[in-house]
């Protein structure tokens, strides 16, 4: 019922911008409107955007946020310079986990099925490419949580995508060596497999430990912000409301190779170093196997992020200061009212 229920409204914020043509002049809100537009190609994307934010994420961070975010990342990391290389099938930043239904029913995209059947339905209805949709998705998931930084959106990636190759997805449990090489093969540096892991500050495990399904990587499941970096390298976790730690990111935390890059994101006044350097690397992550110069640049639709550093708890001047629940759920009334539900 629940998935009917998101097609509904999906449907409804579709009709909302064909009939109005925009969503007004939103003044402090930082939502663009369609009437100021600046390239004519973006003009059907803020009707998208409202069918995927209001529609889908209702405004918030919440499961399907995470997970289209984690969707665009499992969309694009089968991607190999070797096998470009050897003009061998390659995986790409294309769309095609939710294209192709049996890409996303492999064991290692586990927890993105709702989220893929949710948007597959929309290249169609919107006339666009599966690539688009997972990345604009994607780019929106990142700003649905407070914190998330503005990410470079290009669209106008062709269709339909081939299968993504398997066995090419990175896997916790592997040395940090051996991750940091299936990186460099998808062309990531190190320091950028840091600022991307961030991603993880409000994500969830399911599948690594069933037994502790649902933890939160970090106790700001709902904020987009570096508390992660600090909680994973102390090993912290609360009894009352325990957190969950991903091998993999705990190694980096310490490894030789990783622990310089991934210190430079403890902190939270490292926070707007970090959210930059994860928008360039996410950006780069959306547009792995593609032709920049083929697309357009359509960022101009995208709202302005919800900055944390005015919803900081007065007078914690800790390392990590909390954010003030009453300031958060004001500045999310006010910079997503229309999207709200």
């Amino acid at each position: 019922m629940r998935f009917i229920h998101l097609l509904v409204l999906v449907s409804v914020f579709r009709l909302t911008a064909a009939l109005n043509g925009e969503r007004g002049d939103t003044g402090a809100s930082g939502i663009p409107s369609v009437e100021h537009a600046k390239n004519p190609a973006c003009v059907p994307w803020y009707g998208i955007r409202d069918a995927i934010m209001g529609g889908i994420f209702q405004g918030r961070c919440n499961d399907l946020s995470r997970a289209a975010i984690r969707l665009s990342f499992h969309d694009a990391a089968p991607f190999s310079l070797a096998l470009q290389a050897a003009g061998q099938p390659n995986g790409a930043a294309d769309g095609s986990i939710i294209f192709h239904p049996d890409e996303v029913q492999r064991p290692a995209n586990d927890g993105l099925q709702t989220i893929a059947g949710i948007l597959q339905p929309l290249p169609e209805q919107f006339n666009v490419s599966a690539g688009d949709i997972v990345a604009v998705a994607g780019a929106l998931g990142v700003l649905s949580c407070p914190g998330g930084p503005v990410i470079r959106t290009y669209v106008g990636r062709s269709g339909p995508p081939p299968v993504n190759p398997d066995g090419l997805l990175p896997d916790t449990n592997s040395p940090v060596e051996v991750l940091l090489a299936r990186f460099a093969d998808m062309g990531f540096a190190p320091r950028e497999l840091m600022a991307l892991i961030g991603s993880h500050t409000t994500g969830r495990q399911r599948f690594v430990d069933v037994a502790e399904a649902g933890e939160p990587f970090d106790s700001t499941i709902d904020v987009w912000d570096v508390r992660f970096y600090t909680e994973t390298q102390n090993n912290f976790t609360d009894s009352a409301a325990p957190t969950f730690h991903l091998p993999s990111d705990r190694a980096f935390s310490h490894h030789p190779l990783t622990q310089p890059d991934y210190n430079r994101f403890v902190g939270f006044k490292r926070q707007d170093n970090w959210a930059q350097e994860y928008a360039d690397a996410h950006a780069k992550m959306s547009l792995v196997g593609q032709s920049k110069a083929a697309l357009t640049e359509c960022t101009e639709i995208l709202p302005a992020e919800i900055d944390l550093e005015n919803l900081i708890v007065a007078g914690d001047n800790s390392a990590d200061p909390a954010v003030d629940p009453v300031k958060l759920e004001a500045a999310i009334q006010s910079q997503r009212s229309i999207w709200l539900v």
